[in-house]
């Protein structure tokens, strides 16, 4: 298998330095801007292409490594050269590998390979692939999961249907728990601490709580006044917040009550849940 990039941004350049250092042949990058395919292809030792149909003659298996926004434009580019046999992939997590249309009819297997892993620097992000999850989708996917696993990695085939669930599961574990975090230290705010000293408060709180659900599950690591059933302090809550925040509040202790109820079957909430349900 020979590996080429088309885009050497961070996902890029880190899945190149991962096949690197597991034994596998990366041909090189080509980029829109040259500097960044130099900087991935000296990473990677490999080679810097100046045209999409260098990078795809030298190559069997090639990467999109592009913003979603442009996999599509790119694709019309590929598509104009020959791609019989060679495998297409990207590493979007919200689109489907169908954005490569009709590549089956021009003889190539498509795929989409998307890590489940917030990839945030280009040189150092590659360690954390090793053990990261994979989730893959299209014709492709046994090959790309042939490679993963040699590379330590974890994988998952899905549907393309189910893309787009996919992907909100990653933004409410992700991006979600940013927003909560970000609710929370501006509730400090208003009690007097600085946005440093929220910050700092609650950094222990979140990667306690992180770990708990990792480690036990969300049943398990469930805490607080909606595992206790406790009216009373959600009510104390509520009074703390305007209009929209009582309803984002109410809709989310409803999903807790929800797995409060899985831990305490025998416990009668419909109060609370009554009360929430007026709310949200």
């Amino acid at each position: 298998m020979k590996i080429g990039f088309i885009g050497a941004g961070k996902v890029g350049t880190s899945l190149g330095k991962l096949f690197v250092q597991h034994g596998m042949t990366v041909t090189g990058y080509f980029s829109k801007t040259p500097q960044h395919a130099e900087q991935a292809a000296a990473f990677t030792q490999s080679q810097c292409f100046f045209s999409l149909e260098d990078v795809m003659n030298a190559s069997d298996t090639l990467f999109v490594t592009t913003p979603d926004g442009v996999i599509g434009h790119m694709w019309s580019d590929m598509a104009a050269l020959p791609i019989k046999s060679k495998c297409i992939c990207h590493c979007s997590g919200a689109l489907p590998s169908s954005v490569f249309a009709s590549a089956e009819e021009y003889g190539a297997r498509v795929c989409s390979v998307h890590p489940l892993l917030a990839v945030s620097d280009r040189f150092s992000s590659w360690e954390q692939l090793e053990g990261a999850f994979f989730t893959l989708e299209g014709s492709g996917s046994a090959e790309m999961e042939a490679l993963l696993h040699a590379c330590g990695a974890q994988t998952a085939t899905i549907d393309a249907a189910d893309k787009a669930r996919y992907h909100l599961a990653a933004c409410v574990v992700s991006n979600l728990a940013v927003g909560l975090s970000h609710w929370g230290m501006q509730l400090l705010e208003q009690c007097g601490f600085t946005a440093e000293q929220a910050q700092q408060a609650l950094t222990p709180l979140i990667l306690g709580n992180a770990q708990a659900v990792c480690a036990k599950g969300p049943r398990d690591a469930l805490t607080g006044p909606a595992e206790r059933g406790d009216l009373g302090t959600i009510r104390s809550h509520m009074a703390c917040l305007g209009r929209e925040d009582q309803a984002l509040y109410a809709l989310l202790t409803r999903k807790l009550c929800d797995l409060a109820q899985e831990k305490h079957p025998d416990r009668d909430d419909t109060a609370l849940r009554t009360y929430l349900e007026g709310l949200s």
